[in-house]
């Protein structure tokens, strides 16, 4: 496990000394890289099931990953289909979606938020049904055993530094990357204390790039349709504001990359809650259908 940071690369062409001792241009270009493909799956809790549709489109495509960098509930999906990136490890993605409840990720008990709200807790919810949920659901006991290279972020509570996890205990490392602030216990991993990588690196194209990435697909988490009165609502006011500061830095990851960023459509949803899986099945469904509406205006995509 090791904190991930964008390596410098040179911008001027490397020149060779002559037998006088200047330089000279080389006198053959060197070759062009290899293209390296990255899935990048955003954070969003229940909002990230468009996802499972969309890796669907694009396995169907003939799209497949060289590595996948995924965060929070992005990095959920993303080791499930690192461990069998085929259409039937979809299929049984799709299945374990359909499955999940709010009991399942997030029972609340009185006495845990009674110690939380006095300050002698560190969460409102238990991670141990959510850890118990990943033990049966992911598919690879270790991230170096996926059968796609697998990089889960999280981040360092101390620091606020992205962390990125890409070998040991599937779990646990997954457990931390979805560790949202408030709502799990931070999870020791090592030395680190962490918590939900939405917090440093919700899209981690950044990371992705440092890992060798030159083609980035992104695949988003759906938005909250906050339009009409509900907008006025405190809670979903405040969720929207905290998805305007995630698509900023978003954007600002984007430019950053050197490579190539391709992001999928994003689906759209009245839920503003994380934890509410109501809307799942359409969602993998509409995410599903924009892909596939997307790459047949772009076939490029899929060259």
């Amino acid at each position: 496990m090791e904190t991930m940071r964008t390596p410098e690369l040179a911008t001027t062409p490397r020149r060779v000394p002559r037998g006088d001792g200047a330089l000279a241009a080389p006198a053959t270009a060197e070759p062009a890289p290899p293209r390296t493909v990255a899935f990048v799956l955003q954070g969003g809790g229940s909002l990230s099931a468009p996802q499972v549709g969309a890796l669907r489109a694009l396995t169907q495509a003939g799209i497949t990953p060289d590595l996948i960098v995924g965060s929070s509930a992005g990095a959920l999906n993303g080791a499930a289909f690192a461990a069998d990136p085929s259409i039937e490890g979809i299929d049984r993605l799709e299945a374990l979606w359909l499955s999940i409840k709010r009991r399942h990720v997030a029972p609340f008990s009185l006495r845990t938020l009674i110690k939380a709200s006095t300050g002698r807790g560190e969460a409102a919810v238990s991670s141990t049904a959510l850890q118990q949920l990943l033990q049966f659901g992911i598919g690879v006991g270790r991230l170096e055993d996926a059968a796609v290279p697998l990089h889960v972020v999280a981040t360092d509570v101390d620091t606020g530094a992205p962390v990125v996890m890409s070998r040991g205990d599937a779990v646990s490392a997954l457990l931390a990357s979805a560790a949202f602030p408030g709502l799990y216990p931070p999870v020791r991993v090592g030395q680190h204390r962490l918590v939900d990588g939405g917090v440093s690196a919700d899209t981690p194209v950044l990371q992705a790039e440092a890992l060798g990435a030159t083609t980035i697909y992104v695949l988003p988490a759906a938005v909250t349709n906050t339009t009409g009165r509900q907008a006025h609502a405190a809670l979903l006011s405040a969720h929207r504001a905290l998805c305007q500061i995630l698509a900023e830095r978003e954007r600002r990851d984007v430019a950053a990359v050197r490579g190539s960023v391709l992001r999928l459509p994003t689906a759209t949803t009245p839920v503003a809650n994380l934890i509410d899986f109501r809307d799942t099945s359409r969602l993998i469904q509409v995410g599903y259908s924009l892909t596939q509406d997307w790459l047949a205006q772009q076939p490029a995509a899929a060259a």
